[in-house]
C-alpha cells in the first residue's frame, strides 16, 4: 500500500503531507499540495505527458476493451529476466473500515489478488506512551482497526503486507522543528522505541496470540482511545471471541517511503544524506525484534518513493541512491562503508513504489537515480551487487517488491486521469514489465476510487482503483484478474500472462486484414502461475488468451 507519493517525473517536486488528514483517513497517507504547486504540477504534466485516448467508453467496451498495447522499441522489453511467479495485491483504507472491510475484500477476491497492504500508524496504535511497550496488551495500545483488516483478509485467504510507520510524538527525537519542516511522525524516530513496538506487534500477529492473554494487571489491551493527541478518530469495535487467536501476518514492512521528508526528517545535512542512517537504525531494530519472536516473519524494507532530489535535497533522496547508501555501495555499485559505523542492513525483501503517475509504464524517469516502472531493474541490479559484495546484513537471495503502482482514470479526473482503456492496458503491461525486471509482488494503490472532488490532489480524491466510487468494475479489474500481453522475442513473439485457472490456455489472434480470430499458441498452465509461450503472429494483431472459461482482455500488438 501505500501512499500516493509523488511528484511528477519531470519536475522533482517537494512533497508535503498533512498528517492530520491521514489520521482521519485511518490508514492511508494523503499527500497534500498547495493550490499554487498543484497548478504548476498540472502545467508540467501537460507539457510532458503523452497524448492519451480520453474518450469515455461504453459498458460493453469496458468488458472486453480492444486495448492498444503497442510493443515498445524500448530495450527493456527485450531484456531477459523476470521472477518465476508474481503476486498481485491492493492497498486500500476500506479494508480497515467496519462498514466496508468484508464487502471490499470479497470484491478484491474477484480480481484473483493474492495480498493486501495495510498501513499501520504507530501513532494511532500508541498515541500515549505504553508502560510496558513490548506487551501487546498494554492498555495504551489500540489495535482495533488493524485487527479487523487482518482477520477479514485471513478469513478470505489473502496474505497481508503490514506496513508500520509514523512515530507518535513521544517517540520522536529531541529539538523537533515545526510541522512545515518535519511532518508529524517523521522527526528522528527513536529506533529503540520502534523495536519495542515491533516486538509487541510480532507477538500479536504471531499466529498463536489470543488478545488479552498477556495482559498486565491494569488492563486487557483494549485501551488507547483516550489521552495523547485528541484529534484521533473514534475507536471502532471488532467482535472477537474471548478465545479467538489472531492470524499470522507473514510480511511486516518497516516504514513507508523513508526517502521522503514526509516520513523521515531530516533527509540531508548539507550534501550528506542522513535519512539512510536514521532509517537503517529503525530497520535493524524492527528486524531484530520481529525475528526474536518468530523467525518465519518476512521483514520488508520500507518501500521507497520513485523520485528524489539531487544531493543536498532538501526534502527527498533518489531511491537508487538511497538503497545504495543503505546497502553499503557507491554510486557505481562498488562496496563501501555502511551507514552508522559499518553496520549492514537486515531485511528479507526490499520494496519500492515505481509510480509513473501519468506516463506509460514503458517511460523511463528523467533523472538518474529516480525509478519508475521501466527503471525497476536498476534496483534489482543494486540488490544483486550488494548480495555479491556481501554488504547485506542477511545473506543469500532477497526478493524485490513493487508494492505501490497507480494511475488515475478519466472519467472523472480530466486533469490527471487516463482513459479506462489506457488504465487497463497499462495495468497489465506494468505487471509484466515489473515481473520481467525481477519483482515478485506488484500491488496497486486503491481497490475502489475515492469520492472525486475536482481540484483536490490528495488520496481523498484519487481515482486509481479498479472499481469506481459507486462500485462499478473498471476494465483494469479484468486486467488484474487475468493479465495477458504479447511481446517480441527475437524474430517472433511470445504470449505472457498469469493463469486464472489451471488447464490449457489457448491464445487467439486476429491479424490485420485477415478476418476472424485463429489459434496461434497454447500451453499447459497452473492457476495463479506465470506462463509464457511462443505465439505465431507476424506483426500487428489483436491477441487474447482463454483458459477455464475465462478470457483475458485483448492486447493490441504492433510491429
Amino acid at each position: 500500500m501505500i501512499t500516493p507519493s509523488l511528484s511528477g517525473r519531470s519536475s522533482h517536486r517537494t512533497l508535503l503531507l498533512p498528517f492530520a488528514v491521514f489520521l482521519i483517513a485511518f490508514s492511508l497517507v494523503l499527500v497534500a499540495r498547495s493550490a499554487d504547486s498543484a497548478s504548476a504540477e498540472k502545467a508540467e504534466f501537460e507539457s510532458a505527458a503523452p497524448t492519451l485516448d480520453s474518450d469515455p467508453v461504453g459498458r460493453a467496451a469496458m468488458l472486453t476493451p480492444e486495448a492498444d498495447f503497442s510493443s515498445s522499441p524500448d530495450p527493456l522489453l527485450r531484456r531477459k529476466g523476470g521472477g518465476k511467479n508474481v503476486d498481485i495485491g491492493f492497498a486500500d483504507f476500506l479494508y480497515n473500515e467496519e462498514s466496508d472491510s468484508e464487502k471490499q475484500l470479497k470484491k478484491t477476491k474477484s480480481t484473483n489478488a493474492d495480498i493486501i497492504r495495510v498501513n499501520m500508524y504507530w501513532s494511532l496504535v500508541a498515541p500515549t506512551q505504553p508502560a510496558d511497550p513490548r506487551n501487546p496488551d498494554d492498555p495504551a495500545y489500540n489495535w482495533t482497526q488493524y485487527d479487523r483488516a487482518i482477520v477479514n483478509a485471513s478469513n478470505m485467504g489473502f496474505d497481508v503486507d503490514l506496513t508500520v510507520l509514523a512515530a507518535p510524538g513521544w517517540a520522536e527525537g529531541p529539538n523537533r522543528p515545526d510541522i512545515e519542516e518535519a511532518p508529524p511522525g517523521s522527526w528522528k524516530p527513536d529506533a529503540d522505541a520502534f523495536g519495542d513496538f515491533a516486538h509487541a506487534l510480532a507477538i500479536r500477529y504471531s499466529g498463536t496470540y489470543v488478545p488479552g492473554s498477556s495482559a498486565p494487571g491494569t488492563g486487557t489491551g483494549t485501551g488507547g482511545s483516550s489521552g495523547g493527541s485528541g484529534g484521533l478518530p473514534p475507536i471502532l469495535p471488532l467482535p472477537l471471541r474471548a478465545d479467538e487467536t489472531l492470524p499470522f501476518v507473514k510480511y511486516l514492512e518497516a516504514w513507508n517511503e523513508p526517502n521522503l521528508s514526509t516520513y523521515i526528517t531530516p533527509q540531508w545535512d548539507g550534501k550528506d544524506n542522513v535519512a539512510s542512517d536514521i532509517y537503517q537504525k529503525l530497520l535493524n531494530a524492527f528486524y531484530s525484534e520481529v525475528k526474536a519472536v518468530n523467525d518465519d516473519f518476512q521483514v520488508v524494507s520500507g518501500g521507497t518513493a520513485p523520485y528524489g532530489d539531487p544531493p543536498g535535497g532538501p526534502n527527498r533522496t533518489r531511491p537508487e541512491d538511497f538503497y545504495q547508501e543503505l546497502l553499503c555501495l557507491t554510486p557505481k555499485n562498488k562496496k563501501t562503508t555502511c551507514p552508522n559505523g559499518g553496520t549492514p542492513s537486515n531485511f528479507d525483501i526490499i520494496a519500492h513504489h515505481p509510480i509513473n503517475r501519468e506516463d506509460p509504464p514503458t517511460k523511463h524517469a528523467i533523472a538518474d537515480g529516480d525509478v519508475e516502472v521501466a527503471d525497476f531493474g536498476e534496483l534489482t541490479t543494486v540488490l544483486r551487487k550488494a548480495e555479491k559484495a556481501g554488504t547485506t546484513g542477511t545473506p543469500g537471495h532477497h526478493d524485490l517488491w513493487a508494492n505501490e503502482v497507480w494511475w488515475q482514470t478519466n472519467p472523472p479526473d480530466k486533469d490527471e486521469g487516463v482513459s479506462l482503456k489506457t488504465h487497463a492496458r497499462w495495468t497489465a503491461q506494468a505487471i509484466y514489465l515489473l515481473w520481467k525486471q525481477g519483482a515478485s509482488n506488484v500491488s496497486f494503490l486503491q481497490f475502489r476510487d475515492a469520492k472525486y472532488t475536482k481540484g483536490e490532489f490528495t488520496l481523498a480524491s484519487y481515482q486509481t482503483g479498479v472499481y469506481t466510487f459507486d462500485d462499478k468494475r473498471k476494465p483494469s479489474a479484468d486486467a488484474v484478474a487475468f493479465p495477458f500481453v504479447t511481446d517480441k522475442k527475437g524474430k517472433g513473439y511470445i504470449g505472457w500472462g498469469i493463469a486464472p485457472k489451471s488447464g490449457t490456455v489457448k491464445i487467439e489472434a486476429k491479424e490485420k486484414g485477415k478476418g476472424d480470430y485463429r489459434t496461434v499458441g497454447s500451453a499447459k498452465v497452473k492457476e495463479g502461475k506465470v506462463f509464457q509461450t511462443n505465439v505465431k503472429i507476424k506483426g500487428e494483431a489483436k491477441v487474447r488468451a482463454t483458459v477455464g472459461g475465462q478470457r483475458s482482455l485483448v492486447w493490441d500488438q504492433k510491429n
